[in-house]
């Protein structure tokens, strides 16, 4: 049977590695988010550029 100094730790790094593993997740998230805003942003341009070389 563990102590409650040892069951504090545990549930302490448990914590801990559920928080690093949201933070994980979180900047995963986002960096797969700017790479679609990237491509977005490259298209709109490309557009832009297709439209005004075309009615020009």
């Amino acid at each position: 049977m563990a102590t409650d100094k040892r069951e504090r730790q545990r549930a302490l790094r448990a914590e801990k590695k559920a928080a690093e593993a949201k933070a994980k997740k979180r900047r995963d998230m986002l960096a797969v988010v700017k790479r679609y805003a990237v491509y977005a942003v490259i298209i709109v341009i490309a557009l832009l550029v297709i439209t005004l070389i075309g009615s020009g």
